[in-house]
């Protein structure tokens, strides 16, 4: 793990100057991270707003409910109480919080879990990865539109950690939580 932040800038801040866009930012139909009842509780203290100023209802299928937690384990028991997806609201085209050129306008300890892991993710067989493929380049990747430039610089999964400043320690932890947190987000 480095204490630096990698040259030219921490990698969340450079990537819509080199990408276009960054994960906060999202083109019309696509929602934001998917929101815990303890991150709406926890934002909403810290800010002071109410939760109808920064939380979108998605409603999906049972159908799709179902295969949202078979596919993300971290969210087991996330819909029991109904298919609703709570979200990060998109104003402008990005998240609330985003603040251009400078990204999550939130203390790190206040962001939802979801965007503390990203880009890292559990998978079913309960190994972690990135979300995104690699382009290999940044025109490609700017064209593909879902690239990450953390995982576009990094040679290996060590520098992927590194542009994040964090372990996989760490990113097991936030997991552990935010399955903690869905299971709770689904019996409250």
């Amino acid at each position: 793990m480095t204490d630096s932040p990698p040259p030219m800038g921490p990698v969340c801040a450079r990537c819509p100057r080199l990408l276009g866009s960054s994960c906060c930012e999202v083109k019309p139909g696509e929602q934001l991270a998917t929101l815990t009842r303890s991150d709406v509780e926890r934002i909403a203290a810290h800010t002071g707003l109410s939760p109808r100023r920064f939380v979108a209802e998605e409603y999906l299928t049972e159908e799709d409910a179902a295969g949202y937690e078979a596919r993300r384990p971290l969210y087991r028991g996330y819909f029991r109480r109904g298919p609703v997806r709570l979200t990060l609201l998109v104003r402008a085209g990005a998240c609330v919080f985003h603040e251009r050129g400078q990204g999550c306008g939130l203390p790190p300890e206040v962001r939802p879990l979801a965007c503390r892991l990203y880009p890292f993710e559990r998978w079913p067989d309960g190994s972690w990865s990135v979300q995104m493929g690699r382009y290999g380049d940044l025109e490609q990747a700017r064209a593909g539109g879902d690239a990450c430039l953390a995982v576009e610089e990094a040679g290996d999964m060590e520098a992927v950690w590194a542009a994040f400043n964090t372990t996989p320690e760490t990113v097991e932890a936030l997991g552990a939580r935010l399955a903690e947190e869905s299971g709770r987000h689904g019996r409250g």
